[in-house]
């Protein structure tokens, strides 16, 4: 998180917030269409893992918590910042 901070105020923008994404990494699961649509959280996930016990349906399911719990290993990392510096636009006379 560091590294991408301090390169986005190299890049001549103030910092406004800085964080780790809250994403629900629940895409990649095995589901029917129907139930896919409908996962929102983590019981949604547990339901159709109940239904489907699948390899990857289990090992999502256990993950999950666990990637919830640890913020660095979340997908993204969101940064809103403010352009501070603008470009310098300066008169030059040619001869």
């Amino acid at each position: 998180m560091e590294e991408v901070v301090s390169m986005i105020r190299k890049a001549g923008f103030e910092v406004v917030k800085a964080y780790y994404s809250t994403v629900n990494d629940l895409s990649y699961i095995d589901a029917e269409l129907e139930e896919y649509l409908k996962i929102t959280s983590y019981k949604d996930l547990l339901r159709i893992t109940i239904k489907r016990p699948t390899k990857l349906n289990i090992l999502r399911t256990l993950a999950y918590p666990l990637i919830r719990l640890r913020p660095t290993l979340s997908q993204l990392i969101v940064i809103v910042g403010r352009k501070v510096k603008e470009p310098y636009t300066g008169a030059v006379e040619r001869w």
